[in-house]
């Protein structure tokens, strides 16, 4: 009878230390990710979804000049240069605008300006359908990059 009540003992105590284990106010909150921030925004600005950004913005996010062309409008030859631009420095808000969406805004040129009308109707910014938290983490990693 002994061993009985002992061996209820030693489950009771050993339930009651489980119930204090499972409550929700005791737990540790825990990151159990495997990458940091960084890491995680790195890999994604070096393939987000196809084509990474550092092909175009450099892997400093700096911008870099990516191809140069001539074209003629109006029986004239106008020498055009396609630079991205630095991506380090831009703000949140432009940053997550430009990421996600399909087309430029409208914008009207002057006349003389040939090369700028066609290389920004181009758009060639591909589109990636990132989530917030992607967006974020490639953000986070372009401004702590050394």
């Amino acid at each position: 009878m002994k061993i009985k009540s002992s061996i209820l003992s030693c489950c009771f105590i050993l339930f009651t230390s489980l119930n204090l284990i499972a409550d929700d106010t005791k737990l540790v909150k825990v990151n159990n990710s495997f990458i940091t921030k960084f890491e995680y925004g790195e890999l994604l600005y070096n393939n987000p979804r196809g084509i990474g950004c550092n092909t175009c913005h450099g892997s400093d996010a700096k911008g870099k000049e990516i191809v140069s062309f001539t074209h003629t409008y109006d029986k004239k030859k106008y020498n055009c240069v396609l630079r991205v631009p630095n991506i380090k420095s831009s703000s949140y808000d432009v940053f997550f605008k430009k990421v996600n969406s399909k087309k430029n805004p409208k914008k009207k040129f002057a006349k003389e300006e040939v090369c700028e009308r066609l290389i920004y109707k181009a758009n060639v910014m591909p589109t990636y359908f990132l989530v917030e938290e992607e967006i974020d983490a490639i953000y986070y990693y372009i401004k702590n990059l050394k």
